[in-house]
């Protein structure tokens, strides 16, 4: 792929994660124009200073010949979103989870396949520092070959967006797309990385009715991996005290991740031990993501999150709600 100089984003939505990608973008590269795509039902923020300018659609934003896109509208927009810019061969960075569900996901796949531009997807746990420790370690086998995977991540909703009245955010939305399935996939991305592929999935979902919401915000999957071990993935916004873990149990000990205190441990049967902690800001994985986002367009490099991964997700996404319908393990 030939290298091209970037001049002109569009970035499609203002919400915390837009407004993230604008600051950043603008630290990394303030030479970059950024074109901000507004559906005009937003309210205004500091951070729509840093931008250029801004447009009421997708169609205007390519009209000001712009080198790339960002899309971080809520999730039932971004495939159609992403259609539009792929006609106009725009390189995409589609913020996570891909969707809601799995409509106009193939027209998109095929139109990707035909276009062939870079596409990333917004998993941007794999560009931390310490997931990035644990997967080495894991692919390695560090502590043998893997048996079990414990992955947990919980947190509070009303805590995540202060600003704002949590029920009233896409978190919390059925319509758009919230609920801890789609809202935590960082979790199920990182088990498909590591983990997969999978053969199986068994789901169940809840809502406590503890927050006033319309969306699970309790899920409990087990995945049966192609090798045969088992992963136990637990999600949920309603607890106080944060956690965000994974635990593999290996045939020679034990490697663990603390996404909180940003950590990896290894205890091995031999006895032989290890403790890598890094000091990660907010910030840095969403910067990394960025050069990386850029670096595919003007040097070439191969995207770390693709679209297949995206799919990938939702595949597993879509099992597990039919599995908690049938109450029945799902062939994937």
């Amino acid at each position: 792929m030939s290298s091209k100089n970037i001049k002109r984003v569009a970035l499609v939505g203002l919400g915390s994660i837009g407004r993230r990608h604008l600051r950043l973008l603008k630290a990394i590269r303030p030479e970059i124009d950024v074109i901000v795509v507004r559906s005009g039902h937003g309210r205004s923020w500091p951070e729509e200073t840093l931008s250029t300018e801004s447009v009421s659609s997708i169609e205007e934003a390519i009209e000001k010949n712009i080198d790339a896109a960002i899309i971080s509208s809520p999730a039932p927009y971004h495939v159609q979103q992403a259609i539009q810019f792929l006609k106009a061969r725009v390189p995409l960075l589609i913020e996570k989870p891909l969707s809601h569900n799995m409509d106009d996901i193939q027209e998109l796949k095929d139109l990707s396949d035909k276009i062939r531009v870079p596409i990333m997807v917004g998993y941007v746990l794999r560009h931390s520092m310490d997931v990035r420790c644990f997967h080495e370690m894991a692919t390695k086998q560090a502590v043998g070959r893997t048996i079990g995977v414990l992955i947990e991540c919980g947190s509070y909703l009303p805590d995540w967006r202060p600003e704002q009245d949590y029920r009233m955010a896409a978190s919390a939305s059925k319509d758009l797309g919230g609920g801890v399935l789609l809202e935590l996939s960082h979790e199920l991305d990182y088990a498909n990385w590591l983990f997969g592929p999978f053969q199986s999935v068994e789901a169940t979902l809840l809502n406590s009715g503890t927050l006033e919401i319309d969306v699970e915000d309790t899920a409990n999957l087990i995945l049966t991996s192609e090798s045969g071990s088992t992963i136990s993935i637990h999600l949920d916004f309603c607890r106080p005290d944060a956690i965000r873990q994974c635990t593999l149990e290996g045939s020679e000990g034990r490697l663990a991740w603390d996404g909180i205190a940003h950590s990896v441990r290894l205890q091995h049967e031999s006895g032989e031990t290890g403790f890598w902690p890094f000091t990660i800001e907010r910030d840095a994985m969403f910067r990394e993501q960025l050069r990386h986002f850029l670096s595919c367009i003007e040097e070439g490099d191969l995207p770390k999150v693709t679209l297949d991964d995206g799919i990938a997700v939702m595949t597993l996404i879509e099992a597990a709600r039919r599995s908690n319908r049938e109450n029945a393990a799902v062939q994937l």
